[in-house]
């Protein structure tokens, strides 16, 4: 009987508790679609349809700017046309009707309607609710329009404060955007740029956060719009396409809310999200042991030198030159593939052949079968590839749709072939993250989205137990392959937030960094993004002779500091540090006679153990290890 009453008392309690949050939820709806939204955790209003007020009740922050003037539209609702180049945005202003409703308690609809007998007829509707459970702010979209060639539509938050809202995206590789970062307008296209379909707006102690739950890969736009003091976001959801008959379109659910804390608790969420969404494979356990990764070109002889200055059951090969002919061809090895295969592991390396999966080279005999499916821009038609229209590069390459099940099956069966004959551990898949709108539209039903996923778990059933790596790592490709090359190409200012989101699954390496005696002002950008990013060391080597030539000081620090088991940054920041991180043979942070004595102890013994006391790396302790510490101490 006592637990009866219990179950009562329980029930009783729980409803109250729903009674109260439902009673803390507001949603104010205007004549002119103002809408102020209210929950115990935020404040937020929306005029002429852009969200123009945000504080958070959690930590009594403002982040928005009182209006000053007229609205700034480029972060606004609008709709866009398959227009010109890049299509064109119609962003909505007072001369647009506006009919308002209301759904539910929590849920309201603003109909922004053009009709005029000189202009087009067009609408874009925004929902706004708010969920009763997790509170939150939930945007939806849809527009129509007479004609077609409809591409998307947005919608944004304006009038947000430079000097206390940090912009913090998966985008690039990972990015903040402050008021340190240099910056116009920019625009980051999920997947391929913005990696993941989070933005973050971090303010002093705490912030919000806005994301979409889509599992279908729709494309879609974030735009940074800055303006004197106050910036602008705002987020576009994409038809597929081809446009041209299109005059609907509906936008996928974005997700608003507040946080207290740094980025990562909403990091966290979305990361949660991603792992109970698509079920990642855990790296096997070699990967994620890996220390370095080496970028060779085909060649046995540097392989006994390699596995002097590295230890080689915790580094990866990353093997380039090993196909005959051009590598936008599927792999043929070269006749000697087999020998370095066997020598390597031997050594006990692993090796990741270089090859692609993203197309064939139009010189390819069987490029005419798959033409049919050669991607197309989808707003301007044309094809689209790497350096296609550019004479004087030798080895272009013609994206092909992997929708196509007949161009899947040549790729898989290509890759396979290898695979049965040669006992590689992996196979880089350059150009993997391809997915594009593609203006020939569904083929064999698929998107080209939905074509890549199946692509690569395709190759993985054909070859069990090969890992797969990338050119890069996003939403569509993180749950398929266990490793990743991070470049730094258009990231203003690296941020940790996609490591964070991916790295658990998928390891980053580096993309063909530069090395650091030969080309040091091009090292250093690497260096600077690779350590915020916690990239596992990588380094080319392109000949023997940079492992023989003891004046690549640098090269043969990086090394060792691998070697030794220093930190990311000790080893990413060795041409800053230089002799010094070789000098410290105790790894306490300082040169001194401590430092001698370790050295002192080992001389005469060739290939120590610890490596470090062979400080300048030449396979035996000697009198010039000693000089070489003397040198430094200070």
């Amino acid at each position: 009987m006592r637990n009866i009453w219990s179950k009562w008392v329980c029930i009783v309690i729980l409803q109250l508790v729903l009674v109260a949050i439902a009673l803390a939820n507001t949603l104010t709806l205007g004549e002119r679609g103002e809408v102020l939204a209210e929950t115990n955790q935020y404040q937020v209003r929306f005029e002429g349809g852009m969200l123009t007020h945000f504080h958070n009740k959690l930590t009594n922050e403002t982040y928005t700017l009182p209006l000053q003037g007229p609205l700034n539209r480029r972060s606004g609702l609008s709709i866009q046309y398959e227009e010109g180049l890049y299509g064109r945005k119609e962003f909505i202003d007072d001369s647009w009707d506006v009919e308002t409703k209301r759904l539910s308690p929590l849920t309201v609809e603003i109909a922004y309607h053009f009709d005029h007998k000189y202009k087009i007829n067009k609408m874009i509707r925004l929902r706004i609710a708010i969920d009763p459970q997790t509170q939150d702010l939930m945007i939806h979209q849809s527009g129509t329009s007479a004609i077609g060639g409809l591409v998307g539509v947005m919608w944004g938050c304006g009038y947000l404060d430079n000097q206390q809202v940090d912009v913090i995206l998966p985008a690039h590789g990972g990015e903040i955007i402050d008021t340190a970062t240099d910056t116009n307008e920019r625009g980051f296209e999920y997947p391929e740029n913005w990696s993941a379909q989070l933005a973050i707006l971090q303010g002093e102690d705490g912030g919000f956060f806005v994301r979409s739950t889509d599992t279908t890969f729709r494309f879609k736009e974030l735009r940074y719009v800055p303006s004197g003091e106050h910036f602008g976001i705002s987020f576009e959801t994409h038809n597929p396409a081809p446009f041209r008959e299109k005059n609907e379109i509906t936008s996928v659910e974005w997700h608003l809310n507040t946080y207290r804390g740094d980025w990562q608790v909403p990091a966290r969420i979305y990361r949660d999200w991603l792992e109970t969404t698509f079920q990642p494979k855990q790296p096997p356990a070699w990967v994620k042991e890996l220390e370095l990764v080496v970028y060779l070109n085909l060649g046995v002889d540097v392989l006994p030198e390699l596995a002097k200055h590295v230890n080689p059951s915790t580094t990866l090969i990353y093997l380039l030159g090993w196909q005959r002919g051009e590598k936008a061809n599927f792999p043929t090895p070269k006749p000697e593939f087999g020998d370095f295969l066997k020598t390597a592991h031997a050594y006990g390396f692993r090796v990741m052949p270089y090859t692609t999966v993203a197309g064939i080279s139009p010189s390819d005999p069987l490029y005419p079968v798959f033409e049919q499916f050669h991607l197309r821009h989808p707003i301007r038609g044309h094809k689209l590839g790497y350096r296609l229209d550019d004479p004087s590069y030798p080895d272009p390459l013609a994206y092909i749709n992997p929708a196509s099940k007949a161009f899947r099956k040549y790729v898989v069966a290509q890759h396979k072939k290898v695979y049965e004959t040669y006992p590689i551990d992996g196979f880089h898949l350059d150009i993997n993250t391809l997915f594009r709108n593609d203006a020939n539209g569904f083929i064999d039903g698929l998107t080209c989205a939905e074509g890549n996923i199946l692509l690569h778990q395709e190759l993985a059933e054909a070859m069990p137990g090969i890992v797969l790596g990338g050119e890069g790592v996003h939403e569509g490709t993180f749950f398929n392959t266990n490793l990743a090359q991070r470049g730094i190409y258009d990231n203003k200012q690296p941020h940790p937030i996609s490591s964070f989101l991916f790295s658990i699954w998928t390891i980053p390496y580096g993309f063909h960094v530069p090395n650091p005696d030969w080309e040091p002002e091009f090292y250093r950008p690497f260096q600077e993004a690779y350590i915020v990013w916690g990239v596992v060391p990588t380094i080319r080597i392109r000949a023997l002779r940079m492992l023989t030539n003891p004046a690549l000081v640098r090269t043969h620090g990086f090394l060792k500091s691998v070697r030794n088991g220093q930190t990311w940054e000790q080893t990413w920041n060795i041409d800053i540090v230089g002799p010094k991180v070789l000098a410290d043979v105790n790894v306490d942070g300082i040169v001194n006679i401590l430092d001698l004595v370790m050295v002192a102890q080992y001389i005469g013994v060739e290939r120590p153990r610890p490596h470090r006391v062979d400080v300048n790396g030449d396979g035996v302790v000697s009198i010039l290890d000693l000089v070489a510490v003397a040198q430094e101490i200070r």
